[in-house]
Formats: structure tokens, sequence, C-alpha cells
């Protein structure tokens, strides 16, 4: 479903269940809510949005699940606990995602209702996800979040992201196409720059277009648990460098 800067909204989606007959075999029958945090679109959803999503999906009688493959980014932004951010403001499921945070192959399905538990079993072996050596993939979640990893990790991503949409935002012709608040940033960039950019070794790509200017290209950053303040100095040095020969003609 659409949504301003990747979110969903409960409006919305109790729209769009009003087009499902229910108990109806001719139709898919919805079963959950879910959502993606942080978004596609490096947005967060704060606590009381996660709770207004709670409460339509018990009203409507559907699980709510969380893509948390950024949960960690979403934690750093919102300074709210785990809990505070899942099972209190109802979530049913979530999608522990630490790959994209330092870890290697490590991913974890969080259950909050134990009724889920069961049938998840059967489903992650039917799909193949049963991966042998397990403890690998265990022992870096257990490090990844007893040491404070994860929330270190996340910090710095998030941080490297502020500081990479400031120094892009100083430029001219520059528009940020979403609000910064994990470790993604979404900006249009005249051609000149990102063209100068791609010429000196850098590598984003296209991500869509700002909503009012179909020809304004918005690129996609993502800063990681490992980028460092001279990454960021030396990208910006060389788009102010693209700025500068750029008037220059």
């Amino acid at each position: 479903l659409p949504g301003a800067h990747g979110k969903l909204d409960p409006t919305t989606i109790a729209t769009r269940l009003k087009q499902y007959r229910r108990g109806d075999q001719h139709q898919p029958q919805p079963a959950a809510i879910s959502i993606t945090q942080s978004t596609e679109w490096g947005t967060v959803y704060s606590v009381d949005e996660v709770a207004a999503m709670g409460d339509l999906a018990r009203a409507q009688d559907l699980g709510l699940h969380m893509d948390g493959a950024r949960f960690a980014n979403a934690l750093a932004s919102t300074g709210a606990s785990p809990a505070d951010l899942t099972w209190r403001v109802g979530v049913d499921m979530l999608s522990f995602g630490a790959t994209k945070n330092g870890a290697l192959m490590a991913e974890a399905i969080v259950v909050f209702d134990p009724k889920w538990a069961e049938t998840l079993l059967f489903r992650r072996k039917r799909a193949g996800h049963l991966i042998s050596k397990m403890r690998y993939i265990s022992a870096q979640l257990e490090a990844y979040i007893a040491n404070g990893v994860m929330m270190r990790n996340a910090l710095n991503a998030n941080s490297m992201a502020q500081s990479l949409a400031a120094g892009l935002l100083a430029l001219p012709g520059t528009v940020l196409a979403s609000p910064v608040q994990a470790n993604g940033v979404f900006m249009h960039l005249p051609d000149m720059l990102a063209d100068g950019l791609i010429a000196k070794g850098h590598i984003f790509y296209p991500w869509g277009t700002l909503p009012d200017q179909p020809d304004a290209t918005v690129y996609r950053f993502v800063t990681a648990f490992d980028t460092t303040r001279q990454l960021i100095d030396s990208f910006l040095a060389d788009a102010k460098a693209c700025v500068a020969a750029q008037a220059s003609v």
C-alpha cells in the first residue's frame, strides 16, 4: 500500500480492508499487517505509530508483523526499548535482523504470541531455513546483544547518515526526499553532481524521483556500522570538488 516516506498508516489499511469480503472463498483473506522498521525510505515508526497499528490489527483480528532488518537503527533513532517498540504496542512477531548492522547472515524470528511458535518450526523447515551449524549464527546474536554491539553499530550508522545528509544539503541544487531518521539518505542531486561523483568512483544508484518533480532523480545512500568520519569527509570533499568544477566552466 502507498504511504508517505515509505510508511503505512492505519487509515489507508482500514480503507483497503473494506474491499475484502471476510469469509468469501473467492477472495484471499487478510491475515496480518506487516510494517518495515526502519522503512525502505529510511524513516522510522514511532512508538505511538506502531501502537496505532497494533490497535487496528486487534480491532480487525489481524496479526502485526514487524520487518526489523534495520531494527537496531530504529531503536537508536527513537531511543525506545525493544519491548516498547514491539510487543508492548501490539507487535506479534518480529523479524530481527543483524546482518545489516555488522553480523554475517544472522537473523531471527522473535515470536511474542506463543500460539505462532509451534507452526513456525514446520514453516522454517519447509522453507529450507533450518540452517546446519546454527550455533555459529547464534554466537553472533548472543555477542551482538549482550555486549552492546547492536546499539554501538546502529548509533554510528545513524550518526554518519546525519553527517552525510547535512553535507550534501549544503551544496546547491540538492533536495532531501525523505527525513533522515535511520541510516538511509534519499537525496536529489543535480545531474552534474551525480555524474561527477560516479566518475570519481563512488557507487550509488537511483531510487525514484521527487514527488512533485518527476524528472528530478532521487539517489539512495546508506551508511553502515563501520562507516567512518573520514569516509564521509572524503565523499563530501569530492562532491564539493564537482560543484567547484562546474562553477568554473
